[in-house]
């Protein structure tokens, strides 16, 4: 962070505007921008022993508050915390530059509760901070309490709206009052809040502004680094995860921060078991639990054995993943964190209902009340495999049991899936997330192209004999009804491979005996609808580059494509030639030209195309490429329709060759 926002709550609590103690402080907050903790605390100890030789007990509280921090950002929270004390003890909240510094003491005495796991503690720290500075009129300090409400008490208590409407708050504060140096610390928080819980596209916004606001190494960089590797490993974008993830693992490990060592490792951990690659989650996830333990931070200790006891189910290492699983479950009802239970209970339960054990009952109706009562429904799209390991419960014998099943079930449903994105403009292409369906997988059963036979029908919906008349026209009704569920079965597995069965509809697809209908989730881009928007707003530019060649190429024979393939290939045409013109007026001549060739080689005999051509030539003083074109297309046309080009070409020509005489 820069200086500026400092400079301010110094000069705020100082007795003289300035003094030694106050560049040696704004010294060390230099250092601890660019990474340096180290230089930052041997600066901080020299204001402490200036004020200290001068006699300044303010100045000394701030100096010992200021190396609090900094033991602090080393681990060191026991050291920390008896500095923060030695500080408090050394100044009264009713007096008013005092109460500043009495504030910030405070917030340092919450922060160092935190790491030494009182969330109660920390969270009466806070708000005791919060008051103060609220009524001392302090908003830099009433910013400051805010973000860490939001941050430490809201956040890891799983209070996911509280989080996010206190650092919402905080941020405001922010760009009202100018504290941009700030600003990161609200902007980590929501970008966190919004990943875990599902908000991608808010993620993402707030991604951009704190890496606008971030300086290279500092805790705004290495947070969005994680941030953006954790939505990656939510769309299943691997490659993406791990370039983040590992570039914030650089900077942690630079910065010698806990918390961001800790997010990250336990990052990569997720990031290779999703991969499948149990061995490697388990040795990151040891490591997380080492680091962990070494700083003593109970928090991270209780999801670092989650992460454990998920890469060793993995593994086939039950008795691992029990005892790992239940030291979670433990740490997590001590912290009070509503949310990490709630997703250890829903590991507990379907590990439990696999060993046949009778607890995962119990631990169902935990999982479906807190999932309900809190609002955690994002935990059952990002561990839908999960929820469908209880999908037995469906026929339990006890209603009770049966309907808590189906009420996860249809949480489920309520959550949008993955965006897709299709290309069919040169070629047919799908992604689910961000994951590639091969090529093989689109031609089972014609899957891909009743994919895009939906997305090129109105409102994406199909009757089943709109269906068989596109895809199989000469079958009987008997075998081109066996054909569309089949075609069907095979789409729904496509989208949602791990669909248990038909006892679980897909949401990408709703689906009954005489319709089907394709459900695109928010985010979801399919390239010809972006090209047709395109050209409704005359974007020529952007229509241009969508078009990668014509319509479905692979199903150039079935009759339901031609028509569409004509229809996007004359837009093609109408732009190149709308931008030939623009660039002709604009006097970009050689621009013109180029576009014009691209448009001969779709339609040799377009006589608009030529033209444009022809002038652009003369613009560039090349009569000879003028010529050419008209003789090509007079040729063409000859050739394949028995005219000849419209009488203004032909004038055109005749002018051209005239000069060239020098008639």
């Amino acid at each position: 962070m820069r200086s500026s926002a400092w400079r301010i709550f110094i000069n705020m609590v100082s007795n003289k505007p300035e003094s030694e103690t106050d560049d040696l402080i704004l010294l060390a907050l230099k250092c601890e921008q660019a990474g340096d903790i180290s230089g930052a605390l041997r600066l901080a100890r020299r204001a402490l022993d200036v004020a200290r030789t001068d006699n300044l007990p303010l100045e000394c509280a701030r100096a010992l508050t200021a190396i609090g921090r900094y033991r602090f950002r080393l681990g060191q929270y026991e050291t920390a915390r008896q500095l923060a004390q030695e500080a408090l003890a050394m100044t009264d909240p009713s007096q008013e530059p005092q109460a500043v510094v009495h504030t910030e003491t405070l917030m340092l005495l919450g922060m160092c509760a935190l790491e030494t796991n009182s969330l109660a503690e920390c969270e009466q720290y806070y708000r005791s901070a919060a008051n103060l500075a609220r009524e001392i009129g302090h908003t830099l300090l009433f910013q400051r309490a805010l973000h860490n409400l939001g941050s430490a008490v809201y956040l890891f208590h799983g209070q996911f709206d509280l989080a996010i409407a206190a650092d919402s708050q905080s941020l405001q504060i922010c760009h009202e009052n100018g504290y941009s140096d700030w600003s990161i610390y609200p902007l980590i928080t929501l970008a966190i809040a919004y990943q875990i819980t599902g908000q991608q596209m808010r993620a993402q916004e707030t991604l951009t502004e704190l890496r606008a606001l971030s300086s290279p190494g500092s805790p705004g960089e290495g947070y969005a680094c994680y941030v953006s590797g954790m939505l990656a490993l939510d769309k299943d974008d691997f490659q993406s995860a791990e370039a983040e993830l590992t570039h914030a693992l650089k900077l942690a490990e630079a910065m010698g921060d806990p918390s961001m060592n800790l997010d990250t490792r336990l990052g990569i951990c997720r990031m290779y078991r999703l991969r499948g690659d149990g061995s490697k989650a388990l040795i990151w996830a040891e490591d997380a639990l080492g680091f962990a333990e070494r700083v003593g931070y109970r928090i991270y200790q209780g999801r670092a054995h989650l992460e454990r006891g998920r890469a060793a189910w993995l593994t086939d290492d039950l008795v691992s993943t029990e005892n790992d699983l239940n030291q979670a479950e433990a740490i997590f009802i001590e912290m009070g964190l509503h949310c990490d239970l709630a997703e250890v209970h829903l590991l507990l339960a379907a590990f439990y209902r696999q060993q046949k054990h009778s607890r995962a009952v119990t631990l169902l109706s935990q999982v479906s009340t807190a999932i309900q009562s809190r609002g955690y429904g994002f935990l059952l799209e990002r561990e839908r495999s999960l929820v469908y390991l209880l999908a037995d419960y469906l026929n339990d014998p006890d209603p009770q049991t049966a309907n808590t099943a189906a009420k996860l079930l249809e949480g489920i449903q309520s959550v949008p899936p993955k965006p897709l994105r299709v290309t069919t403009l040169g070629g047919l292409s799908v992604w689910v997330g961000a994951q590639w369906v091969n090529a093989r997988s689109l031609r089972q059963r014609h899957v891909g192209e009743l994919l895009a036979l939906l997305l090129s029908s109105p409102g994406f919906t199909l009757s089943a004999g709109q269906v068989t008349e596109a895809l199989c026209p000469d079958k009987d009704p008997e075998a081109a009804a066996h054909f569309y569920h089949h075609a069907i079965s095979t789409l729904r597995r496509l989208l949602e491979p791990d669909l248990p069965d038909r006892r679980f509809p897909c949401r990408y697809l709703e689906v009954n005996e005489e319709r089907v209908t394709l459900i695109l989730p928010p985010g979801s881009k399919i390239d010809f609808l972006q090209f047709e928007q395109c050209v409704h707003n005359k974007d020529w530019e952007k229509v241009i580059a969508i078009y990668q060649g014509e319509y479905l190429p692979m199903f150039n024979y079935q009759e339901w494509t031609i028509a569409l393939r004509q229809h996007f290939a004359d837009q093609f045409e109408q732009a190149l030639l709308a931008l030939a013109g623009e660039r002709l007026n604009a006097g970009a001549a050689s621009a013109c030209l180029d576009l014009i060739r691209r448009a001969l080689l779709n339609n040799p005999w377009q006589e608009q195309a030529v033209e444009l051509g022809m002038r652009a030539a003369l613009e560039l003083g090349d009569r000879m490429t003028a010529i050419k074109l008209y003789q090509r297309l007079e040729n063409t046309l000859d050739k394949e329709l028995g005219i000849a080009p419209q009488k203004e070409l032909q004038q055109l020509y005749s002018e051209i060759r005239k000069r060239s005489r020098g008639e």
